[in-house]
């Protein structure tokens, strides 16, 4: 991640906007900013924090009024605008931070608004906040680690504990994709889950046979011949069977054609009629149809002519009628008609007439209005004059409340520093009662102790001692009872002996041999004791001997808990400790930069912000009486010049309406308009509606008539024409007709028939001649065919004859033997499937064996895989490889800034050592280093991490950023500080350094200089424009 522009605006001390352009810084490699303590510093590398991840670590999202504490005192807008480039391609992000303070509400600041682009071209595209994050490749907690390190954590990753480390390396190189415990589970259950299904497949199966097989194929073959024989006997019969189905189709063919050929004889009389009719038809249509249809059709079209020359005749005198009344009418209706145009050229000067009455009113009401307008304006100057003097007098009275108003910075700065002044308080209260918790633990363990020392197996020991010492007591005095106990059981087994011995002595008789000894004699036999007794009190003693022990073992046990306690408190308080020395250092370094004499003490601070708000409240009201006057000026000149247009509007109108009143005067030739002065509008209006409608009515009358006429003419004309021509075709019609009768009587003469009514009833009765013809044709065919077809059928017959009951005979014994067969067939089918099914539940077998030795050997090697990566085990190595790789890196650069004295190890649990070279090469721990030493290390770490996040998120550049005042290392750790970063300018790598050290500045030649002004809040100013 680079960054290339900041813009910071009302964010803590930068009231003003500021913008930062980090090209030239970068391009240094090395760049330092600079100023004293509370100039603004660490609040950019602030900003940048909290517009990439809206988190911040100096105030509480709740609880702190975070937004109301961010914001500058003296801002009312919050901005953060921060460009960077990321990633392989370095693509260019923008992060914005936008918030506003509540106008009526001084203390209250709603969400800041965070937004996030990406370029894409020359556009910014906007994303979600978190594509951001996820393209920088690092959280909030890392990020701070590698990247922007704030003051005091800069030694963190060198301090942190082992969990803590391992958890960061998992985030930092994503190492969470190594843990593939939960993979390797559900690739156990998946492959458990297919042995089941294989070991369930395998148990439907069964146990096979494979003899089986052999039975199934000998049978097949037995099934095969025996289909072979019948199949051969069947084809026989079929043979048979077919010559005596042909012989019975031959024999129902005869008997067929025979019926046929009688039905054909006795259809042969009604065809000769027929063939005979269709003669003397054509006759009739060839010499008399076509005559006799155009006779038909010529009178018809008399008829129609004659009917139509009766009808025009009538509609002729009708016209000749109308036409005589139409000119009447027309002439009746003329004069008028010539005079229509002076009506019309009236009826339009009324409508002038008109339009200056119209024209008087509005003269009339302008005159009035401009007296009105003129009045309204002089009223709103007046008021203008008073308005101003108003506003002048507003602005005296704020510029006095300024004067007297509080300086809100100083305020705001001495508030952060009471703030602060509470929270190291509460801090250092907070590590009081975390000591007070540990002592009181202590003081349990302690009073527990004295507890146990009071067990009459301490009896005379001191209480005071030490656990080893108790260690020691307790070992003293178990090995004084355990020499006891050995004693104790020699007397017991002594006595033992002597109770069996008794045992053998009461049991002797003279001049038999002892058991023991052989001898014959017993002069002096074992004289019988109480044995039995003392073994009991010997088993008492050994039993409270035993019970001393396990009280010893139960003293040691809780001494050593004990002990563990008291070892695992005594850091924590001694932790503490320095923990409390150093909140006390703080408080002592805060208290030094308390510079406010004016306010003593809080109660001061929060009286001038109480009169500053009465200020600034009384302020408010005044700014908003100001604003009001102002806006009610604005209106009252905006009303001002409002007026003073419609005036002389108005003026205008008047006087182009006086022109056009006198214009139109002088037009009217035809009217008096005194004539009408006392005349109402309405009656005026009557009068010219009235001389327009007559002029159209006589107008629209008189054409009418005219087109009406003509059409009249037009209408005889037609009519006569008509009746000429009809009568003319008439009398050609009336020749036709004559001539055609003529030619029928002299073609009857010629003919066979006696009469027309002889060839008209003929011809009434249709024939189609060729249709009956081809009936006639195929009758014939038919006849000859069926004559031929039986003669030659009773050829083919010869002398056979047809047994039937054979051939059903042998019907029955062919269906006999395919029922036979298809048996044989349906049991060969079957068999072969049996076989088939066998031989493919054998080779399943065969196969789900052999997948189940694989599953069986695939679970074990899962087994191995899942007790690798059980509670992430193969994660933490990979997270001990990371670190030991990122330690060598480290160390290539620790080992020379330290002249070759020092480097670092990593320990079997992951945390930091250092082998001293001074020393013989021994190892010591990292807490043992100087300030200037713990720089180097911490540096090189950082710088190593800063490699390790380049490669990560494929970034052509590293960078971090470093916030370490320094202000509290001596002067040969501050030269070892200067000297690693002197070579770093050699190195292709951007570092920022924050300080408040002098000395810093004259060692970094590019570097900001940040200036808390007390007016202007933050200033940066740039090495390169001074």
């Amino acid at each position: 991640m680079i960054p290339i522009q900041l813009t910071i605006q009302g964010l803590y001390s930068y009231q003003e906007r500021e913008t930062i352009d980090f090209t030239n810084l970068t391009g240094a490699g090395l760049f330092g900013i600079f100023g004293p303590v509370g100039s603004g510093k660490s609040s950019i590398l602030e900003a940048i924090t909290f517009a990439l991840y809206g988190r911040t670590d100096r105030l509480n999202l709740s609880g702190d009024n975070r937004y109301y504490n961010m914001m500058n005192l003296k801002s009312n807008d919050l901005l953060i605008d921060f460009i960077f480039e990321t990633g392989k391609d370095q693509t260019a992000y923008r992060a914005l931070v936008k918030g506003k303070r509540n106008a009526k509400k001084f203390d209250e600041v709603k969400t800041l608004e965070r937004t996030a682009y990406q370029k894409v071209g020359n556009e910014w595209i906007p994303i979600e906040n978190g594509a951001m994050e996820e393209a920088i490749g690092l959280s909030y907690d890392n990020f701070k680690r590698t990247i922007i390190i704030p003051q005091g954590q800069f030694q963190e990753f060198l301090q942190l504990g082992n969990k803590d480390r391992t958890r960061m390396m998992k985030e930092l190189f994503n190492l969470g994709k190594f843990e593939f415990y939960y993979k390797a589970v559900s690739l156990e259950s998946k492959n458990n889950a297919q042995k089941q299904l294989i070991e369930g497949q395998l148990q439907q199966l069964g146990s096979i046979d494979p003899e089986q097989v052999n039975r199934y194929r000998e049978q097949l073959t037995l099934l095969e011949k025996d289909i072979k024989e019948q199949n051969r006997q069947l084809i026989e019969n079929q043979r048979s069977e077919e010559q005596l189905r042909k012989l019975q189709e031959l024999t129902q063919k005869i008997a067929e054609a025979e019926k046929t050929q009688q039905q054909l004889q006795e259809q042969e009389p009604h065809f000769h009629a027929l063939e005979k009719k269709i003669s003397r038809y054509e006759q009739g249509v060839i010499l008399f149809k076509h005559l006799l249809d155009s006779l038909q059709e010529y009178r018809r079209k008399k008829e129609l002519r004659e009917a139509e020359i009766r009808s025009d005749s009538e509609k002729l005198k009708a016209e000749e009628i109308e036409i005589e009344k139409l000119e009447k009418q027309i002439e009746a209706i003329k004069p008028a008609y010539e005079n229509r145009e002076e009506l019309k050229r009236k009826a339009e000067e009324l409508v002038s007439l008109l339009q200056m009455k119209t024209l008087e009113e509005a003269i009339a009401g302008e005159a009035s209005r401009v007296n009105k307008s003129t009045e309204a304006l002089n009223n709103t100057l007046r008021e203008i004059e008073s308005l101003k003097t108003k506003k002048e007098q507003l602005e005296g009275e704020i510029k006095v409340a300024r004067d007297n108003m509080p300086d809100q910075s100083v305020l705001s700065t001495v508030k952060a520093w009471y703030i602060e002044r509470h929270h190291l308080d509460s801090q250092l209260q907070d590590i009081e009662n975390e000591l007070h918790k540990y002592h009181q633990q202590q003081k349990e363990i302690q009073e527990a102790k004295f507890g146990l020392l009071s067990d009459p197996l301490f009896e005379g020991f001191p209480g005071d001692a030490g656990y080893e010492a108790c260690s020691r007591h307790l070992s003293a005095v178990a090995g004084k009872i355990k020499e006891k106990q050995m004693v104790l059981a020699e007397e017991e087994s002594h006595l033992r002996v002597k109770d069996q011995l008794k045992t053998y002595a009461e049991a002797l008789e003279e001049g038999k041999p002892c058991p023991v000894c052989g001898s014959l004699h017993h002069p002096a036999r074992l004289k019988s004791e109480a044995y039995h007794e003392t073994l009991h009190q010997l088993a008492t003693q050994k039993l409270s001997l035993e019970q001393q022990l396990n009280q010893i073992a139960a003293l040691e046990k809780e001494l050593t808990l004990l002990e563990s306690r008291q070892m695992q408190i005594l850091p924590n308080i001694e932790e503490q400790h320095k923990k409390k020395k150093a909140q006390q250092e703080k408080i002592a370094s805060h208290l030094g930069q308390f510079v406010w004499k004016e306010y003593p003490d809080e109660k001061t601070v929060n009286e001038a912000f109480h009169r500053g708000q009465q200020i600034q409240e009384a302020l408010k009201k005044q700014e908003a009486n100001l604003q009001k006057a102002a806006q009610e000026l604005e209106k009252q000149e905006r009303f001002r010049e409002r007026f003073r247009e419609e005036l002389e509007k108005i003026k205008t109108s008047l006087t182009v309406h006086q022109t056009e009143l006198k214009t139109i005067g002088q037009q009217l030739q035809r009217i008096q308009p005194e004539q009408y002065r006392h005349t109402a509008v309405q009656l005026i209006e009557e009068e010219k509606n009235r001389l327009l409608q007559e002029s159209v009515r006589i107008e629209k009358e008189y054409t009418e008539n005219s087109n009406l006429l003509t059409e009249r003419k037009r209408g005889k004309e037609r009519l006569t024409g008509s009746l000429t021509s009809n009568r003319k075709e008439l009398e050609k019609e009336l020749t036709a007709i004559d001539q055609l009768q003529k030619a029928l009587d002299i073609q009857l003469e010629k003919s066979s028939f006696q009469s027309l009514e002889e060839v008209t009833d003929i011809l009434s009765d249709p024939i189609d001649t060729e249709k009956e013809k081809q009936r006639l044709t195929r009758f014939k065919e038919q006849l000859l065919h069926s004559s031929s077809t039986l003669q030659q059928l009773r050829i083919e017959a010869g002398n056979r004859v047809y047994d039937a009951e054979a051939h059903h005979s042998l019907l029955d014994e062919i269906s006999t033997l395919s029922e036979q067969i298809t048996q044989k067939i349906q049991e060969q089918g079957k068999t072969t499937e049996q076989l088939t099914k066998l031989q493919k539940d054998l080779e399943r077998q065969t196969s789900l064996r052999k997948a189940l030795e694989g599953l069986e050997v695939r679970a074990e090697n899962i087994r191995t895989l899942k007790s690798l990566f059980k509670a992430s085990g193969f994660v933490d190595y990979i997270s001990s490889v990371y670190l030991q790789h990122l330690c060598n890196a480290a160390n290539n650069r620790f080992f020379q800034l330290t002249r070759q004295k020092l480097s670092l190890e990593i320990t079997p649990d992951n945390t930091f050592q250092v082998r001293d070279f001074m020393n013989g090469g021994k190892i010591r721990s990292v807490k043992t280093l100087s300030g200037g030493q713990t720089f180097q290390a911490s540096l090189s770490l950082a710088l190593a991490l800063a490699d390790n996040i380049q490669k990560v998120t494929q970034s052509n550049q590293n960078f971090f950023f470093l916030d370490e005042g320094f202000g509290s290392l001596d002067k040969e750790s501050l030269d070892i500080v200067f000297d690693t970063l002197k070579s770093l300018r050699h190195e292709n790598r951007i570092v920022g350094v924050i300080s408040h050290v002098e000395e810093m500045q004259q060692e970094i030649e590019v570097h900001l200089r940040i200036e808390n002004h007390e007016e202007r809040g933050s200033i940066v100013h740039r090495s390169w424009e001074e």
